[in-house]
């Protein structure tokens, strides 16, 4: 992987919890575009603007711009995962023919309902702390992502995957800060080269030491928190905001154990749930050895025993999942 995006825009500092629903993973990045906000580079180094995002569409899950009315790119911040904010579980597929009328109702109601993690609030709160050390209200930043296709810097929901910059010169990566902060979890994917996936492993290290996210870490899926929802505009609560906490990631899928269950949709254990729905991912260190062509593949289920997961988030490496990127034609957009 040879070339490299670059995005310049702004970053509204009102976007976040408890003011916004931003989290600390995932930011809304407000971009002036204009000829020099989005610039690639085919040798990683020199790079020239390029156009060719200004009226793309990611088709993933949904169908909508890269960029949105108002100017702004969602970016996901690559290799990380930080507690859930606020979590609803995927609506219930029409092909299911187990699902009733009735049945679908019970999802649907209960599923109104957003769920969060312990930890979700607190590491929001720090990471929006630390940019407004940088300025008030609006602040720069540069995104960066290696990548070599338009098709390749988008996932399926159409969030731009990338490393966020800040500061003085831009120089803080704000993905690698909050790794080594413990604000933060690794989450690995198929598409991030071995040495994203090296610096993170590294970073992750600092992080157990902070403790933080890493101190209220489990193993133990039996564990769920009805109460603990998404809070808009809420109070502050630090204090209230620690507990045990899954791997994010495994806290998604258990959402939608939950509400399957709840409507009767599926009556198993959590560790069935999960085999029944292809996770495809790699052990880390196979796929550093062996790389992403000749890795064997896994299922997150394999590492079930009974209700506990045995892996910790460093040893996985997930199968991304990529979107299409097309123009207003509805041709698919292959070059920068």
């Amino acid at each position: 992987m040879s070339g490299r995006l670059r995005i310049r825009g702004l970053i509204d500092l009102t976007q976040f919890w408890p003011g916004g629903s931003s989290d600390a993973d995932t930011s809304k990045v407000r971009v002036s575009v204009g000829p020099d906000s989005f610039a690639f580079a085919a040798d990683g180094k020199r790079f020239k603007p390029t156009r060719a995002l200004d009226k793309a569409i990611v088709v993933g899950v949904s169908k909508k711009p890269v960029i949105d009315a108002q100017s702004r790119v969602t970016v996901r911040l690559q290799g990380i995962d930080a507690p859930e904010l606020h979590y609803k579980a995927p609506a219930l597929r029409k092909s299911r023919s187990e699902v009733t009328a009735a049945k679908r109702v019970a999802y649907n109601a209960e599923n109104k309902t957003e769920r969060r993690q312990y930890g979700g609030e607190t590491a929001t709160l720090a990471l929006a702390q630390k940019l407004s050390t940088y300025g008030a209200g609006v602040i720069r930043c540069e995104v960066y992502s290696w990548v070599d296709h338009p098709y390749e810097l988008v996932d399926t929901y159409g969030r731009v995957v990338g490393n966020l910059h800040v500061g003085k010169r831009l120089g803080l990566d704000i993905n690698r800060w909050l790794t080594e902060q413990g604000w933060a979890l690794p989450a690995f994917y198929s598409s991030m080269s071995d040495e994203e996936i090296q610096t993170l492993i590294a970073a992750a290290a600092k992080g157990r030491k902070a403790g933080r996210v890493w101190s209220m870490l489990s193993d133990d899926t039996s564990k769920w928190k009805p109460r603990l929802v998404y809070r808009q505009g809420g109070l502050i609560d630090t204090a209230g905001d620690q507990g045990a906490l899954i791997l994010p990631k495994l806290f998604r899928r258990q959402v939608a154990y939950k509400m399957e269950v709840h409507a009767k949709v599926f009556n198993g254990s959590f560790a069935e749930f999960l085999a029944a729905r292809p996770d495809e991912c790699y052990l880390t260190d196979e796929f550093l050895d062996e790389g992403l062509h000749t890795a064997p593949t896994h299922r997150l289920a394999e590492f079930m025993k009974g209700k506990r997961f045995l892996k910790a988030p460093e040893d996985l490496v997930f199968r991304e999942k990529f979107s299409s990127v097309v123009d207003a034609a509805g041709r698919r957009i292959d070059d920068f």
